[in-house]
């Protein structure tokens, strides 16, 4: 635990350090204000059946986040390490490869929740700005979030995985974000005209349809089944290419 600690510090500090980190958070703030700004406008303009929640955390602007944003704060993970060969000072270490990879992990995962934390300004805002007709679901708001931060351990997961793979930090990127971007519009067929067999498919692995459930107050455990695998099976990716160091020497 205290070199997960040491490292995750370390990794933590980078991301408030570093150019990139500033860019993320300036980028999100930027986004999730917009975002924000739309659902005022729209809740000015009394629409009875509209639902804040459901807009502004699982909206086109929150999937720019989660899917563009992602990629970008997680490709300097390992690969920024490999590029500049910090990582082979590690080998003589006695720091294991899964403390490693879970600190890693761990930094990048609670740098995506600050973030989507300081959203909850918005929220509460939200509260006093509207009216009595459009109120405020606290059972959406709570399986909202419990939503963006399962997807987003996953898609840190991956972006993980990424990162260790290549030294160069923007194919990194773009890595993470082709299987992210794909598993996103893999599961969009899910609102396509398909077999029923193949329809059930796709909304088991529809991220905009679990958000869009989750945002309503509805949980369901199949949901948090998926993305705790998915993120300790990119985990587990992560773990043996860091692993594959040593096979090389």
């Amino acid at each position: 635990m205290r070199n997960i600690w040491i490292i995750f510090k370390k990794e933590l500090m980078g991301f408030f350090l570093s150019p990139i980190g500033y860019i993320v958070a300036v980028s999100f703030l930027l986004i999730t204000g917009i975002s924000f700004y739309m659902v005022v406008v729209i809740l000015s303009e009394s629409v009875s059946d509209f639902q804040p929640v459901q807009v502004f955390l699982g909206g086109f602007f929150s999937w720019i986040c989660l899917l563009v944003l992602t990629p970008v704060m997680t490709m300097r993970l390992f690969a920024a390490e490999k590029q500049t060969g910090a990582i082979e000072s590690l080998m003589t270490t006695p720091l294991r490869d899964l403390e490693y990879v879970l600190a890693k992990f761990l930094s990048a995962y609670f740098f995506f929740t600050l973030l989507w934390l300081l959203t909850l300004n918005c929220i509460f805002v939200l509260r006093y700005i509207t009216k009595d007709s459009t109120p405020l679901d606290t059972g959406a708001i709570a399986g909202g979030y419990l939503g963006l931060l399962m997807i987003g351990a996953l898609l840190v997961s991956v972006g993980c995985m990424a990162s260790a793979l290549t030294r160069n930090q923007i194919i990194a990127g773009v890595i993470t974000f082709a299987i992210t971007g794909g598993l996103f519009f893999l599961g969009l067929l899910y609102y396509m005209h398909v077999a029923d067999k193949h329809r059930e498919v796709f909304e088991a692995i529809s991220m905009l349809a679990h958000m869009q459930e989750m945002a309503t107050g509805i949980i369901d455990w199949r949901r948090v089944v998926f993305y705790l695998s998915g993120t300790v099976f990119f985990l587990f990716l992560t773990h043996r290419i860091v692993q594959a160091r040593h096979w090389k020497n």
